[in-house]
């Protein structure tokens, strides 16, 4: 049996083209260096290059840039509320799973910035004052009186499309139930002129949903991760308030460490 093993091997040594071994795997030294084949893209940049695809263009030799939660303190008053500007994005998410993350930050900016807009398109329907252009005007929830001249073309082309959903939206429903050959009853009746008086137009949130909303250029995925965050939150909060409600002996401690927190921050 060794004869026949020895005489394979002997036949595989002496035609080097049935074995094929990669010269590399084959070392005569103890002390084998370490090999890495990992992916090379991006290598040839600099340090501060490859840091600002994680962290963002703020880095050493250049100026600083404000983030949302800082510039949203510049407003202008539209029908005697004060608006803020658009936020800008965050530019210095670390993907670290902050305590304060700053993508939640930004929702909570883009949802008051919506919020101050809806209020502000209501009472400006009732005056004659311009939209100013450079202040991201509701176009759709606003009257045309109200519109930048520049802007009245674009107003109608979004009222355009609007309506256009809408019509497709009652086609498509209507299209689910057969023709009704008789009258309604009167009570159907009733309570459809009453369900038309009360959404006769549809509604300021309606229509700032169908214009940007401040997630537009903004993945999905990060805008469902910051709602995520922020229900979270809201959720651990609620359950804080219960605990207490359950437990008043905690309760005074957690208000006994609130007012110790205060104290030390006004000092």
């Amino acid at each position: 049996m060794l004869n026949i093993m020895h005489s394979r091997i002997a036949k595989l040594c002496r035609n080097p083209l049935i074995v094929s071994i990669p010269s590399r795997l084959i070392h005569n030294s103890t002390k084998q260096a370490m090999l890495f084949e990992g992916n090379s893209i991006g290598i040839a940049k600099t340090e501060e290059e490859r840091m600002s695809s994680v962290f963002g263009g703020r880095l050493k030799g250049q100026p600083p840039r404000s983030t949302s939660r800082i510039i949203v303190g510049q407003s202008k008053k539209i029908a005697g509320v004060d608006v803020p500007m658009k936020p800008e994005e965050p530019d210095n998410c670390c993907m670290s799973g902050c305590v304060n993350c700053v993508w939640e930050m930004y929702n909570d900016d883009v949802r008051y910035w919506n919020k101050q807009r809806k209020l502000a398109a209501e009472d400006i329907a009732m005056t004659n004052e311009i939209w100013p252009a450079d202040w991201n005007p509701p176009l759709t929830a606003i009257p045309v009186k109200n519109v930048p001249e520049t802007l009245r073309h674009q107003k109608h082309m979004l009222d355009k499309k609007v309506e256009t959903k809408r019509l497709k939206s009652i086609a498509e429903v209507r299209s689910l139930f057969p023709k009704r050959e008789g009258p309604l009853p009167k009570a159907v009746l009733e309570a459809k002129a009453k369900n038309q008086q009360l959404h006769s137009s549809t509604s300021t949130k309606d229509l700032l949903e169908n214009e940007d909303d401040g997630w537009d250029e903004v993945p999905v995925h990060i805008k469902a991760f910051a709602e995520f965050e922020r229900k979270k939150h809201l959720l651990a909060k609620e359950n804080k308030i219960k605990r207490r409600k359950a437990n008043p002996l905690l309760a005074q401690l957690i208000k006994q460490e609130e007012e110790y927190a205060n104290k030390n921050k006004k000092l």
